[in-house]
């Protein structure tokens, strides 16, 4: 997981880097879904560690990812499935 943080700081303010650092979090076992409510993607570990929220707001917003069919085109375009 540190390994992810240290991509997150890395990571450029496009689509493609912020997918990097998702396929990274997916490697260390993350689960990641879509909150309605939230309006934006979840790592799962967010309820009890508040700390990664703000990086998964960081990520949906370069990604545009705001509703639940742009999650799923993300998912499918950068194979975020697989791991």
């Amino acid at each position: 997981m540190k390994e992810c943080l240290e991509e997150f700081e890395k990571m450029e303010e496009y689509e493609e880097s912020a997918a990097h650092v998702l396929r990274c979090f997916k490697e260390y076992g993350e689960d990641i879904y879509f909150d309605d409510e939230e309006r934006r993607m979840v790592l799962a570990r967010e309820i009890w560690d508040p700390s990664v929220k703000e990086i998964m707001e960081v990520i949906s917003k370069i990604t545009k990812t705001d509703n639940r069919e742009r999650f799923i085109e993300m998912k499918e375009k950068y194979n975020l499935t697989m791991y």
